[in-house]
């Protein structure tokens, strides 16, 4: 183990190369602005104005700040949960599926565990999401430890069927008998998230989703889980010969990934909607591998760049509400944005 230890201490970065890991994606964020900007300018609209409706719009008021906080939530959660198995060179692509299992998970709480008090209510729901994501992301786990399945493409097509079984729950056997569209009853109020500011939708699920960063930064840092995932994403051969059980924390890193993202839509349902809907997640889970890419895998990281993004979707929002920007243009930039983080994360890894 000392020796595993020795070559992690060799291989702490030089500062200068820090500088470079941060400035970036943040270059690469501006980028994608100012490629907006000569769109917006094609468009026959004043970026300035555009850009100065955006800013309103996530940050401008109280409620402003509070919608940012709201779509934050599960971004930060998918994220973090996204983060924890790129930690261990797991490329989990399925957040979006375990967001709709913890989605299911937290609904069957909310429909058929009576009216209980919040104290009990709360937990109880956060857990059913959790454990509905984390299985369902144990599963790809077990395929990658047991036959040496590409976690990538059993991650994506769990996530087609996640969906499909949602959808197929709130059309069906779980359908609101007096509703006209595809969704449930409301939950119960003893499992609904609180409203934390009055007059506003946000909702307790940030409390829970800041928790969740601190908890997973604190596993990482501290103990010997996140010793040994950091272990195996530097080197897995260098891990296995130190002892460490590598198939096994497949399995628990992968547990752990789809239950953060399970309970980021367990908040979603619960604190947003107050009921499943057929399609509540706009692609949260996709976002999540560019935030958890753009945190570079620290939950401060990722904390920063869930904010971030959930600014940018309230803010191009407000772009197209209030200054009648083509919806294809906010498209193009929350799309460019992504890209854009992407291709920095190739040119860093190139560099070296």
């Amino acid at each position: 183990m000392h020796g595993i230890k020795d070559k992690l201490r060799k291989l702490r970065l030089p500062d200068d190369f820090r500088w470079r890991r941060v400035a970036i994606p943040v270059l690469a964020v501006l980028a994608a602005l100012a490629i907006g900007a000569l769109l917006i300018l094609l468009a026959g609209k004043s970026p300035l104005t555009a850009y100065r409706a955006l800013f309103r719009s996530a940050f401008g008021n109280r409620n402003a700040w509070a919608e940012t906080l709201v779509k934050m939530t599960p971004l930060l959660l998918a994220g973090m949960g996204t983060a924890v198995s790129l930690r261990a060179r797991i490329f989990n692509i399925g957040a979006e599926g375990q967001i709709f299992m913890g989605a299911l998970g937290a609904a069957a709480v909310g429909l058929f565990f009576g009216n209980p008090p919040l104290i009990i209510g709360i937990p109880l729901m956060a857990a059913a999401g959790f454990v509905a994501g984390g299985i369902w992301g144990g599963i790809a786990g077990f395929l990658k430890q047991k036959f040496q399945a590409n976690e990538i493409i059993v991650t994506l097509m769990l996530n087609y069927i996640a969906i499909e079984i949602v959808s197929f729950m709130v059309g069906g056997p779980w359908r609101d008998p007096v509703g006209t569209e595809p969704f449930t009853a409301r939950f119960s109020n003893g499992t609904i998230l609180p409203i934390i500011l009055s007059k506003t939708r946000l909702h307790g699920g940030i409390i829970i989703a800041l928790i969740a960063a601190v908890v997973i930064w604190w596993v990482i840092r501290y103990t010997t889980y996140g010793y040994r995932i950091t272990v195996t994403g530097v080197n897995p051969e260098a891990a296995r010969y130190g002892g460490i059980k590598t198939g096994r924390l497949i399995l628990i890193t992968m547990f752990i990934s789809g239950g953060l993202a399970g309970l980021a839509g367990a908040t979603e349902v619960s604190g947003v909607h107050r009921r499943l809907l057929e399609s509540f997640s706009p692609g949260y889970g996709y976002t999540a591998i560019a935030i958890a890419l753009l945190g570079r895998g620290k939950p401060a990281g990722v904390t920063l760049a869930a904010f971030l993004f959930a600014a940018l979707v309230i803010g191009t929002n407000g772009m197209q509400d209030f200054v009648g920007v083509p919806v294809s243009i906010v498209f193009i930039i929350e799309g460019l944005v992504l890209i854009f983080i992407l291709a920095s994360e190739v040119f860093q890894r190139r560099r070296g």
